[in-house]
Parts: C-alpha cells; sequence; structure tokens
C-alpha cells in the first residue's frame, strides 16, 4: 500500500469514518501513544474517542511517522483478507464483492475494503476506492436524514411548545378577567418567566445549530484544503503527463528514424553477408587452385627425377649389359680353348694307356665368382619405407642390384603373416622372381600386445648357410643384428647392409663391410 497514493484518493471525513468502523477505541489509543507525537499521556485519557479517533486522522494525513504505523496496524490485522483476495481474479473480485451493504451488515467491510485498497493490482484498488466512497456517500445521506428528521421533531416541538404556551396565556387572561386586581402581578411574572424560558430553549436550538455548522464547515475547509492539494497534484500530473506526451512524440520521432536505419543496416548486413560468402566461395577455390599447384610442381619435380632415374638405370643396365656380354664372351673364348686343350690331352693320355678319358666340361666354371646369400626383412622394410616415404620397397630391382654378376646362391625373404592384410600375390611375386620365402603368423600377447619378428630366425639361416657363402648381404637396418655381423666377420666372410639410412643402427653401418643405402631408385 502507497501511503502518498491512499492520502490522494481517500479525503479526510472517508479515512476518518472508514478508521470508525475498523478500529476500536482501544486500538486508537495504542496507534497514538506509540507514535510519540502527544507527550502528554492525561491529554489522550481524557479525551473522548470521537476526539481520539480526530487526532489519529489529523496525524495521519500531517506526520508520516503514524502512517507506516496505521498502514501496517490495517493489514496485520486484515491479512486472512489480503490472503483470500491475492488469489482471486478481477472478475471474481467485482462479483463477490459488488454491494458495501452486505460487507457492513456482515462486519466485513473494514477487513475486504483494506485489503482492496492493499492489493497490488490497479484494478482492485479502485474497485476498493469505489466501495468506500459508495458506502460513506450512503452514510451520510442516513446521518442526513435521521439529521433533518430531528431537526423537524425539534421544531414541531418547539410549535407546540409556543401553542401550549399561547393556549395557557389564553387560559389564564380568561381567569384574569374574573379575578380581582391583586392578582394582576402574579400572572406578569409567570408569563415574564415563561418568555425567558423559551428564549433559552431558542438559544439552545441556535447554540445547537451553530455547533454543526461549525463543525460542517470545518469539514468543508479541510475538504477544500485536500481539494486544493488534489488540484496542485493533478495539475501537476498533467504537466508530466504533457512532458511525457512531448517526450513521447520525440521518442517516435527517433523510432522511425532509428526504423530507417536499422532497415538501412539490415540490407548492409545482407550485403556484407553475401560479399562474405563470395569471399569464402573464392577464398576455396584459391585454396584449391593452390594446391593442385603445389601438386602440379610436385608431380612435375617426381616425374623428372624418375625420368632421370628411369635414365641412370637404362644406362647402368645397358652398361651392365655390355659388361656380362663381354664377360660372357671371355668365358665362351676360355671355354673353346679348354675344350681344345683338353681334348688334346685327352688324345695324348689315350695315347699312352690306350683307354679313352671320359670328362665333360659342358658347365661354366663359376668358381671365380663370390658366392652370395640374400637375407631380406620384408617387415623391416616395409615400415621404413612407409614411415618416410609412403612408398614399397621394389623388391626384385633391389635382388639385382645387390648381388649384381657375382654368384647368387639363395635369396630369402622372411614375411609375418596379418590376419587383415592379404598377401598371397606379394609372395606369389617374390617367388616368382627368385626368393624363397620364409612365412609365420603374427602372435597376440596376453595383454592385447602383438610380436611378429624374423630376428632369430635369421640368424638361424645366416649361421647354417655361412660354410657355403662368401658374402652374406642383410636387408635390414635392426641393431639387434649387431652379433650376427661380428660372428661372419670372424669367419673371414664378407658382410653387406642393405637398408634405409635414417632407419638403420649406426652399430650396425659401422661393423659392415659395406652399406648399400636405399635411395628413391629403389622405391615404387
Amino acid at each position: 500500500m502507497n501511503e502518498d497514493q491512499l492520502k490522494m484518493n481517500i479525503h479526510r471525513d472517508q479515512l476518518n469514518w472508514f478508521l470508525t468502523l475498523h478500529l476500536n477505541e482501544r486500538e486508537i489509543f495504542q496507534l497514538l501513544t506509540r507514535s510519540n507525537l502527544f507527550t502528554d499521556p492525561d491529554r489522550l485519557h481524557s479525551s473522548s474517542s470521537h476526539e481520539l479517533l480526530s487526532m489519529l486522522t489529523t496525524a495521519f494525513y500531517t506526520h508520516s511517522v503514524i502512517d507506516d504505523k496505521i498502514t501496517q496496524h490495517l493489514s496485520e490485522k486484515s491479512e486472512t483478507a489480503i490472503n483470500r483476495i491475492g488469489y482471486m481474479v478481477v472478475d471474481e473480485i467485482h462479483t463477490y464483492f459488488k454491494s458495501p451493504k452486505s460487507l457492513i451488515e456482515s462486519g466485513d467491510f473494514g477487513d475486504v475494503v483494506w485489503a482492496l485498497l492493499s492489493d497490488a493490482r490497479e484494478e482492485v484498488r479502485a474497485h476498493g476506492y469505489k466501495l468506500l466512497t459508495a458506502a460513506y456517500e450512503a452514510d451520510n445521506q442516513t446521518y442526513a436524514q435521521k439529521t433533518n428528521k430531528v431537526t423537524e421533531n425539534e421544531d414541531a416541538r418547539d410549535s407546540n411548545c409556543e401553542i401550549a404556551a399561547l393556549e395557557i396565556a389564553s387560559e389564564t387572561t380568561k381567569k384574569t378577567d374574573t379575578n380581582l386586581t391583586d392578582g394582576n402581578e402574579t400572572n406578569e411574572s409567570e408569563n415574564g418567566r415563561r418568555r425567558i424560558d423559551n428564549l433559552h430553549l431558542q438559544k439552545t436550538k441556535l447554540e445547537k445549530k451553530n455547533k454543526l455548522l461549525e463543525q460542517h464547515c470545518k469539514y468543508l475547509i479541510e475538504e477544500n484544503e485536500n481539494y486544493k492539494r488534489k488540484v496542485v497534484v493533478f495539475q501537476e500530473k498533467e504537466k508530466q503527463i504533457s512532458d511525457l506526451r512531448e517526450e513521447n512524440i520525440s521518442l517516435h520521432e527517433k523510432a522511425t528514424r532509428l526504423s530507417n536505419v536499422n532497415e538501412e543496416l539490415e540490407n548492409l548486413e545482407g550485403k556484407h553477408n553475401a560479399l562474405l560468402s563470395e569471399n569464402n566461395r573464392m577464398t576455396s577455390q584459391l585454396n584449391i587452385l593452390t594446391q593442385l599447384k603445389d601438386a602440379n610442381e610436385s608431380f612435375q619435380v617426381e616425374l623428372k627425377l624418375a625420368e632421370e632415374a628411369i635414365y641412370k638405370e637404362k644406362s647402368a643396365l645397358d652398361q651392365l649389359k655390355s659388361d656380362l656380354q663381354l664377360h660372357f664372351d671371355l668365358i665362351d673364348k676360355r671355354y673353346e680353348t679348354s675344350r681344345k686343350t683338353l681334348n688334346q690331352i685327352r688324345q695324348t693320355v689315350s695315347q699312352f694307356d690306350g683307354s679313352p678319358l671320359d670328362i665333360n666340361f659342358n658347365v661354366r666354371n663359376e668358381s671365380s665368382q663370390p658366392r652370395v646369400g640374400v637375407f631380406v626383412d620384408v617387415q623391416n622394410m616395409f615400415y621404413a619405407a612407409k614411415d618416410r616415404f609412403e612408398r614399397r620397397v621394389d623388391y626384385i630391382k633391389l635382388l639385382d642390384l645387390i648381388v649384381g654378376p657375382r654368384h647368387l646362391i639363395s635369396a630369402f625373404a622372411y614375411i609375418v603373416q596379418i590376419p587383415e592384410i592379404k598377401q598371397s600375390n606379394f609372395i606369389s611375386l617374390l617367388e616368382h622372381n627368385g626368393y624363397t620365402i620364409r612365412s609365420k603368423d603374427l602372435r597376440l600377447r596376453g595383454d592385447g600386445s602383438a610380436k611378429g619378428d624374423w630376428d632369430v630366425g635369421i640368424a638361424v639361416d645366416v649361421v647354417s648357410m655361412l660354410g657355403s657363402l662368401d658374402v652374406v648381404i642383410l636387408a635390414s637396418g635392426d641393431g639387434d643384428f649387431c652379433p650376427l655381423a661380428e660372428l661372419i666377420k670372424q669367419q673371414q666372410k664378407r658382410i653387406e647392409i642393405v637398408a634405409f639410412e635414417h632407419n638403420t643402427s649406426m652399430d650396425l653401418q659401422a661393423m659392415a663391410d659395406q652399406f648399400f643405402p636405399i635411395g628413391e631408385e629403389l622405391l615404387m
């Protein structure tokens, strides 16, 4: 409840009348005592209930100390009605509390009206003011009717008294005519007393009317003051409304301008988004063109390297073919010379003992070339080529280059079979080109890891064949083969290592008689 709104919407007589219905004398006395506005308690005790209520109403409009206390006390007293009305909608309130008469008769008028005035909804508060005003006006009409009736009764009674007095005077006059002259003084004295009584009666009536007129005039003056204050507040409100209207017009104009600006901004934002989309598209195309350009340059470089490698390989093959042809021609000549010499020796021997010597020399002598054994760790070579170059080793070209013109005894390829990878075509290709395949399946440990290597198998095969070999060529960069290389050198054999330089143990390179680094020419 806003006390300022209550003071502005309810004038003093209405509040006085409402508090008369809602508070008893003890509650009025307690509120005045708590306000500490009256330092003389004897004055409060000697005042009537009407005077106490008048002081409380006056203090409510003139002192901010007591208005909060009155509001709090009335709210606590009407708590049940406040809670009840708080759950009701406006239509229900208008239906259930339509007339103040039933509320006054039931004794709930004070609680209900205060609950309506305390509600946060403006429509509910307006209905509360309406009920209070209607009840106050109805009570004033009833009071006026009663006052008029009392006045009429008093006037009639006065008229009757005057008539009775005149009748008594007439009878007295008649009696005086028959009485003696000595009774004239007594009759005049009686008539004077009666006239004095009538004057006193008229004075009393006039004093009562004057008192009522003074009270009414006082109420009218106070109400006029209230109306003046309301007029001032109303004028201030009108000025505020006028200012707000002007401000509203200004804000409306600003809103119109901002709406136009907003539309322009939306158009600009649409164009900006379109430009961003076009920029993204052009950027994407530019990135694709850049990638294509880089890929083309890389392809040109690789193509050039491949052409150079092919040219080098072709030149090397041509040179090797020429050297082999010369070598074979030399061998053929030596073979013819040896065959002729052998025939001559055979003839000479047959002349000495008469028995023919059966010697077959139809096979070329290969004892002059060193015997070579090749051992390729396929698993090691595969992952080394994949990690660095994302390519594969050409094992056929590898075998031709590392053996050369030397005599190849055997070439072993050690493979680990992985279930997810099909290697049958690869194995067939190696077998068709001179490799002997050693294969084993990948073993899974109990902890989920896997094991698959041929280190021990390769070492066993090398040691078992070491007696029939002059050169051991090991295609692996694993440093675990260092002890095997040391054993081969102790047996006066030659050890050669073929592997990727980045994936080969430095100790193994140092121990080898020769190290062949695998380059681009052996990849595919």
